[in-house]
Protein backbone atom coordinates (compact mmCIF):
# COMPACT_ATOMS: atom_id res chain seq x y z
CA UNK A 1 0.00 0.00 0.00
CA UNK A 2 1.30 3.46 -0.85
CA UNK A 3 2.54 5.32 2.21
CA UNK A 4 0.57 8.35 3.34
CA UNK A 5 2.36 11.72 3.04
CA UNK A 6 3.12 12.86 6.60
CA UNK A 7 2.99 16.53 5.58
CA UNK A 8 -0.52 15.97 4.24
CA UNK A 9 -1.50 14.31 7.52
CA UNK A 10 -0.19 17.33 9.43
CA UNK A 11 -2.14 19.64 7.13
CA UNK A 12 -5.23 17.45 7.64
CA UNK A 13 -5.00 17.89 11.41
CA UNK A 14 -4.64 21.68 11.14
CA UNK A 15 -7.51 22.01 8.65
CA UNK A 16 -9.88 19.82 10.68
CA UNK A 17 -9.22 21.84 13.84
CA UNK A 18 -9.87 25.11 11.97
CA UNK A 19 -13.08 23.74 10.42
CA UNK A 20 -14.22 22.18 13.69
CA UNK A 21 -13.99 25.58 15.39
CA UNK A 22 -15.80 27.15 12.42
CA UNK A 23 -19.14 25.45 13.20
CA UNK A 24 -19.83 27.09 16.58
CA UNK A 25 -18.38 30.39 15.30
CA UNK A 26 -20.64 30.13 12.24
CA UNK A 27 -23.60 29.42 14.53
CA UNK A 28 -22.86 32.63 16.45
CA UNK A 29 -22.73 34.65 13.21
CA UNK A 30 -26.10 33.28 12.07
CA UNK A 31 -27.71 34.89 15.12
CA UNK A 32 -27.12 38.27 13.45
CA UNK A 33 -27.44 37.52 9.72
CA UNK A 34 -29.47 35.19 7.47
CA UNK A 35 -27.78 32.02 6.12
CA UNK A 36 -27.85 33.28 2.50
CA UNK A 37 -26.24 36.66 3.18
CA UNK A 38 -23.83 35.25 5.76
CA UNK A 39 -22.62 32.71 3.19
CA UNK A 40 -22.35 35.33 0.43
CA UNK A 41 -20.31 37.74 2.58
CA UNK A 42 -18.14 34.93 3.92
CA UNK A 43 -17.37 33.67 0.42
CA UNK A 44 -16.69 37.20 -0.79
CA UNK A 45 -14.12 37.71 1.98
CA UNK A 46 -12.54 34.34 1.19
CA UNK A 47 -12.31 35.14 -2.52
CA UNK A 48 -10.60 38.48 -1.94
CA UNK A 49 -8.25 36.85 0.59
CA UNK A 50 -7.04 34.08 -1.72
CA UNK A 51 -6.80 36.31 -4.78
CA UNK A 52 -4.62 38.60 -2.66
CA UNK A 53 -2.48 35.72 -1.34
CA UNK A 54 -1.89 34.39 -4.87
CA UNK A 55 -0.94 37.86 -6.09
CA UNK A 56 1.37 38.47 -3.08
CA UNK A 57 3.38 35.28 -3.68
CA UNK A 58 3.44 35.79 -7.45
CA UNK A 59 1.09 32.87 -8.17
CA UNK A 60 -1.82 34.87 -9.58
CA UNK A 61 -2.67 33.94 -13.16
CA UNK A 62 -5.64 33.48 -15.43
CA UNK A 63 -6.98 29.93 -15.33
CA UNK A 64 -6.04 27.43 -18.00
CA UNK A 65 -8.98 26.42 -20.19
CA UNK A 66 -8.22 22.78 -19.36
CA UNK A 67 -8.81 23.53 -15.66
CA UNK A 68 -12.27 25.02 -16.15
CA UNK A 69 -14.11 21.73 -15.36
CA UNK A 70 -12.12 21.48 -12.10
CA UNK A 71 -12.76 25.14 -11.27
CA UNK A 72 -16.52 24.86 -11.84
CA UNK A 73 -16.96 21.47 -10.14
CA UNK A 74 -15.10 22.47 -6.96
CA UNK A 75 -16.42 26.04 -7.04
CA UNK A 76 -20.04 24.94 -7.27
CA UNK A 77 -20.14 21.70 -5.27
CA UNK A 78 -17.54 22.21 -2.53
CA UNK A 79 -17.84 25.95 -2.09
CA UNK A 80 -21.20 27.25 -3.27
CA UNK A 81 -23.62 24.38 -2.65
CA UNK A 82 -21.84 22.83 0.35
CA UNK A 83 -21.43 26.02 2.38
CA UNK A 84 -24.89 27.40 1.58
CA UNK A 85 -26.66 24.11 2.36
CA UNK A 86 -24.57 23.65 5.52
CA UNK A 87 -25.49 27.13 6.76
CA UNK A 88 -29.18 26.53 6.05
CA UNK A 89 -29.02 23.24 7.97
CA UNK A 90 -27.10 24.92 10.78
CA UNK A 91 -30.01 27.34 11.13
CA UNK A 92 -32.23 24.42 12.23
CA UNK A 93 -29.86 22.11 14.13
CA UNK A 94 -27.15 22.47 16.82
CA UNK A 95 -23.63 23.13 15.57
CA UNK A 96 -22.19 19.78 16.64
CA UNK A 97 -24.92 17.67 15.06
CA UNK A 98 -24.87 19.78 11.88
CA UNK A 99 -21.15 19.12 11.44
CA UNK A 100 -21.73 15.36 11.82
CA UNK A 101 -24.25 15.32 8.98
CA UNK A 102 -22.27 17.64 6.71
CA UNK A 103 -19.14 15.50 7.03
CA UNK A 104 -20.86 12.12 6.63
CA UNK A 105 -18.93 11.78 3.36
CA UNK A 106 -17.70 8.21 4.04
CA UNK A 107 -21.30 7.06 3.56
CA UNK A 108 -21.07 8.23 -0.05
CA UNK A 109 -17.35 7.82 -0.80
CA UNK A 110 -16.90 4.06 -0.33
CA UNK A 111 -19.69 2.88 -2.67
CA UNK A 112 -18.83 5.50 -5.31
CA UNK A 113 -15.10 4.68 -5.40
CA UNK A 114 -15.86 0.97 -5.55
CA UNK A 115 -18.39 1.30 -8.37
CA UNK A 116 -16.82 3.99 -10.55
CA UNK A 117 -13.12 4.36 -9.71
CA UNK A 118 -12.07 0.75 -9.13
CA UNK A 119 -10.46 1.48 -5.77
CA UNK A 120 -9.84 -1.70 -3.77
CA UNK A 121 -9.68 -0.87 -0.05
CA UNK A 122 -7.69 -3.16 2.22
CA UNK A 123 -9.26 -5.04 5.14
CA UNK A 124 -8.00 -2.34 7.50
CA UNK A 125 -9.60 0.41 5.41
CA UNK A 126 -12.88 -1.50 5.37
CA UNK A 127 -12.69 -1.77 9.14
CA UNK A 128 -11.87 1.93 9.39
CA UNK A 129 -14.83 2.76 7.17
CA UNK A 130 -17.21 0.69 9.32
CA UNK A 131 -15.91 2.31 12.51
CA UNK A 132 -16.30 5.75 10.93
CA UNK A 133 -19.90 5.01 9.91
CA UNK A 134 -20.63 3.67 13.42
CA UNK A 135 -19.23 6.92 14.82
CA UNK A 136 -21.50 8.97 12.53
CA UNK A 137 -24.60 7.02 13.59
CA UNK A 138 -23.78 7.25 17.30
CA UNK A 139 -22.93 10.97 17.09
CA UNK A 140 -26.11 11.70 15.17
CA UNK A 141 -28.27 9.62 17.56
CA UNK A 142 -31.33 9.45 15.26
CA UNK A 143 -33.34 7.85 18.08
CA UNK A 144 -33.11 11.15 19.95
CA UNK A 145 -34.31 13.28 17.00
CA UNK A 146 -37.67 15.02 17.14
CA UNK A 147 -38.87 13.69 13.78
CA UNK A 148 -42.22 15.49 14.15
CA UNK A 149 -40.41 18.84 13.91
CA UNK A 150 -40.39 19.85 10.21
CA UNK A 151 -37.45 22.18 10.78
CA UNK A 152 -35.33 19.33 12.16
CA UNK A 153 -36.22 17.05 9.24
CA UNK A 154 -35.47 19.82 6.72
CA UNK A 155 -32.15 20.52 8.43
CA UNK A 156 -31.16 16.84 8.26
CA UNK A 157 -32.07 16.51 4.56
CA UNK A 158 -30.27 19.73 3.63
CA UNK A 159 -27.11 18.72 5.52
CA UNK A 160 -27.07 15.25 3.93
CA UNK A 161 -27.35 16.94 0.55
CA UNK A 162 -24.45 19.20 1.48
CA UNK A 163 -22.44 16.07 2.35
CA UNK A 164 -23.18 14.61 -1.09
CA UNK A 165 -21.99 17.85 -2.73
CA UNK A 166 -18.76 17.68 -0.72
CA UNK A 167 -18.25 14.07 -1.83
CA UNK A 168 -18.64 15.02 -5.50
CA UNK A 169 -16.08 17.80 -5.13
CA UNK A 170 -13.63 15.47 -3.35
CA UNK A 171 -13.85 12.95 -6.17
CA UNK A 172 -13.38 15.69 -8.77
CA UNK A 173 -10.31 17.06 -6.96
CA UNK A 174 -8.86 13.56 -6.63
CA UNK A 175 -9.49 12.17 -10.12
CA UNK A 176 -9.51 15.19 -12.45
CA UNK A 177 -6.24 16.32 -14.03
CA UNK A 178 -4.66 19.44 -12.53
CA UNK A 179 -2.81 21.75 -14.93
CA UNK A 180 -2.17 24.41 -12.28
CA UNK A 181 -1.58 24.20 -8.53
CA UNK A 182 -4.33 24.59 -5.89
CA UNK A 183 -3.08 28.06 -4.88
CA UNK A 184 -3.43 29.22 -8.50
CA UNK A 185 -6.97 27.86 -8.79
CA UNK A 186 -8.55 28.39 -5.35
CA UNK A 187 -9.29 32.11 -5.94
CA UNK A 188 -11.13 31.32 -9.17
CA UNK A 189 -12.99 28.42 -7.56
CA UNK A 190 -14.12 30.74 -4.75
CA UNK A 191 -15.21 33.34 -7.31
CA UNK A 192 -17.31 30.75 -9.14
CA UNK A 193 -18.71 29.66 -5.77
CA UNK A 194 -19.74 33.12 -4.57
CA UNK A 195 -21.69 34.13 -7.71
CA UNK A 196 -24.70 31.74 -7.38
CA UNK A 197 -24.84 32.27 -3.60
CA UNK A 198 -24.92 36.05 -4.07
CA UNK A 199 -27.64 35.72 -6.72
CA UNK A 200 -29.66 33.46 -4.40
CA UNK A 201 -29.28 35.92 -1.51
CA UNK A 202 -30.36 38.89 -3.66
CA UNK A 203 -33.41 37.07 -5.02
CA UNK A 204 -34.56 35.43 -1.76
CA UNK A 205 -33.78 38.41 0.45
CA UNK A 206 -33.56 41.65 -1.62
CA UNK A 207 -33.29 43.78 1.53
CA UNK A 208 -30.48 42.60 3.78
CA UNK A 209 -31.31 42.53 7.50
CA UNK A 210 -28.15 42.61 9.56
CA UNK A 211 -27.39 43.35 13.21
CA UNK A 212 -23.79 44.55 13.06
CA UNK A 213 -21.91 43.65 16.21
CA UNK A 214 -18.43 42.58 17.28
CA UNK A 215 -19.37 38.84 17.41
CA UNK A 216 -20.68 39.00 13.81
CA UNK A 217 -17.59 40.83 12.53
CA UNK A 218 -15.22 38.40 14.26
CA UNK A 219 -17.28 35.45 12.98
CA UNK A 220 -17.06 36.71 9.39
CA UNK A 221 -13.35 37.45 9.69
CA UNK A 222 -12.61 33.94 10.96
CA UNK A 223 -14.91 32.02 8.60
CA UNK A 224 -14.07 34.27 5.64
CA UNK A 225 -10.29 34.63 5.88
CA UNK A 226 -9.14 31.60 7.88
CA UNK A 227 -11.79 28.98 7.02
CA UNK A 228 -13.06 29.81 3.53
CA UNK A 229 -9.78 31.30 2.36
CA UNK A 230 -6.63 29.74 3.80
CA UNK A 231 -7.94 26.40 5.07
CA UNK A 232 -10.05 25.76 1.96
CA UNK A 233 -6.80 25.97 0.05
CA UNK A 234 -5.42 23.38 2.48
CA UNK A 235 -8.51 21.20 2.16
CA UNK A 236 -8.31 21.27 -1.62
CA UNK A 237 -4.66 20.21 -1.45
CA UNK A 238 -5.62 17.31 0.85
CA UNK A 239 -8.39 16.19 -1.52
CA UNK A 240 -5.91 16.27 -4.39
CA UNK A 241 -3.10 14.38 -2.66
CA UNK A 242 -4.67 11.87 -0.25
CA UNK A 243 -6.78 8.82 -1.21
CA UNK A 244 -10.46 9.74 -1.17
CA UNK A 245 -11.41 7.31 1.60
CA UNK A 246 -8.54 8.50 3.80
CA UNK A 247 -9.48 12.15 3.27
CA UNK A 248 -13.20 11.56 3.89
CA UNK A 249 -12.57 9.68 7.13
CA UNK A 250 -9.95 12.25 8.13
CA UNK A 251 -12.52 15.01 7.74
CA UNK A 252 -14.70 13.14 10.27
CA UNK A 253 -12.39 14.75 12.83
CA UNK A 254 -14.20 18.01 12.01
CA UNK A 255 -17.45 17.06 13.81
CA UNK A 256 -15.41 15.61 16.67
CA UNK A 257 -13.66 18.96 17.15
CA UNK A 258 -16.95 20.75 16.49
CA UNK A 259 -18.66 18.87 19.33
CA UNK A 260 -15.78 19.68 21.68
CA UNK A 261 -15.75 23.37 20.74
CA UNK A 262 -19.55 23.57 20.81
CA UNK A 263 -19.56 22.13 24.31
CA UNK A 264 -16.91 24.66 25.32
CA UNK A 265 -18.37 27.80 23.73
CA UNK A 266 -22.09 27.06 23.18
CA UNK A 267 -22.66 24.82 26.21
CA UNK A 268 -23.83 21.89 24.06
CA UNK A 269 -23.76 18.71 26.18
CA UNK A 270 -21.11 15.98 25.76
CA UNK A 271 -22.32 12.52 26.83
CA UNK A 272 -20.69 9.11 27.23
CA UNK A 273 -22.37 8.15 23.94
CA UNK A 274 -20.69 11.10 22.23
CA UNK A 275 -17.30 10.14 23.65
CA UNK A 276 -17.81 6.55 22.42
CA UNK A 277 -18.59 7.83 18.93
CA UNK A 278 -15.48 10.03 18.95
CA UNK A 279 -13.44 6.95 19.86
CA UNK A 280 -14.93 5.08 16.87
CA UNK A 281 -13.99 7.92 14.52
CA UNK A 282 -10.41 8.16 15.80
CA UNK A 283 -9.92 4.36 15.69
CA UNK A 284 -11.43 4.28 12.22
CA UNK A 285 -8.94 6.88 11.02
CA UNK A 286 -6.05 4.93 12.59
CA UNK A 287 -7.10 1.75 10.73
CA UNK A 288 -7.46 3.63 7.45
CA UNK A 289 -3.95 5.05 7.80
CA UNK A 290 -2.31 1.65 8.37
Amino acid sequence: MKKINLKMLGLLIVVTVVWGLAWPINKIGLDYLSPAWYTAIRLGIGTITMMGVAFAIDKFSLPDRRDLPLIFSVGLFQISFFILLANIGLHYLPAGRSAILAYSTPLWVMPVTLLFFNEKPSVFRWLGFLLGVAGIVILLSPWEMNWSNKGVVLGILVLLLSSLCWTISMLCARYMTWHKSPIELIGWQLLIGVIPVLCYAMISEPVIHVQWSLPLVLSLVYTGIVVTGLSYWGGLTINKELPTLVASLGFLLVPVYSLLFSALFLKEVLTMLTCSAMTCVVLGLMFVLR
